[in-house]
């Protein structure tokens, strides 16, 4: 008896062993996890290459993807004071990293510019200063062509105030914000010729209305006319009817008998001359 309990208390013990090994390998493969998804997250961020164009986008993406890789803090440059050895070491990695991710996501040409930076924050500094002011020359251009845009009938008319929205959102991001509301009057404004009476009615309405409710009201307004347009093969489909109930062709008139087929009443055969001998 006392073998037997002796080799439970030792199997027991083995069962637990083996399940704190288990919980530990599976803590250790969590972490490993969590780690691998930020890296992933980071890496999904990386940015096309920046070309000069679009400063204000391209700097909100640096922005997100500076922020998942806890180094967007380098652009402000040194703190103040003497840094420790370690500090120091741990500053010129952060500076490394915020520097090669820049220049590996600039273009050819502007990397021959900025190759020799070697300092996170003299480099943002530099980027910012040149092409901030080149963004203010295209704030002319996206005024013109929110006032120049026009909407036409052969292609989707809620892409099309989807485009007017990213002009708006462009103007936005360079500091000349429009009025929702005044945006929406502008997109009623630019609908194509078939949508006048559509546009008439929404012009009619006292309320104000958000750019958002109008794009939902277009897209249920292109959605029913959609559905009303017949398809090709429902045409196909009522034409092979038409055929088959007149079959003889499209005129009616020529359904009717010919009137060289009518025949006439035969005679009495007995009173038929017999033109062989011209007798009755």
């Amino acid at each position: 008896m006392a073998k037997v309990h002796s080799l439970l208390f030792f199997f027991l013990l083995s069962l637990l062993a083996l399940g704190s090994r288990s919980r530990g390998s599976e803590s250790k493969w969590a972490r490993q996890s969590v780690d691998l998804t930020m890296a992933g997250f980071a890496e999904s961020l990386r940015l096309e290459k920046f070309t000069g164009v679009n400063v204000k986008i391209w700097k909100s993406k640096v922005r997100l993807w500076f922020t998942a890789m806890h180094i967007w803090d380098m652009r402000l440059g040194k703190s103040e004071g003497v840094l420790t050895a370690e500090e120091q070491k741990k500053y010129d990695e952060t500076n490394n990293l915020f520097v090669g991710c820049i220049i590996s996501n600039l273009s050819d040409g502007l990397v021959r510019v900025y190759i020799d930076e070697t300092e996170a924050k003299t480099l943002w500094d530099a980027l910012v200063a040149k092409y901030d002011a080149t963004d203010a020359g295209n704030e002319l251009y996206l005024m013109e062509s929110f006032h120049d845009y026009r909407m036409v009938n052969n292609h989707y008319v809620v892409e099309q105030a989807h485009e007017v929205q990213c002009i708006v959102k462009d103007l936005d991001l360079l500091k000349c914000p429009i009025p929702d509301n005044f945006v929406a009057r502008c997109i009623i404004a630019k609908l194509p010729s078939q949508w006048r009476n559509f546009a008439t009615t929404l012009k009619q309405k006292r309320q104000e209305i958000s750019v958002e409710n109008l794009i939902a009201t277009l897209d249920v307004e292109e959605k029913a006319r959609k559905k009303d347009v017949p398809e090709k093969g429902d045409q196909g489909q009522s034409s092979a009817n038409l055929v088959q109930k007149f079959p003889h062709g499209k005129n009616k008139g020529n359904n009717k008998p010919n009137k060289t087929t009518t025949f006439k009443k035969k005679k009495n055969k007995a009173l038929q001359k017999c033109y062989a001998c011209a007798c009755v």
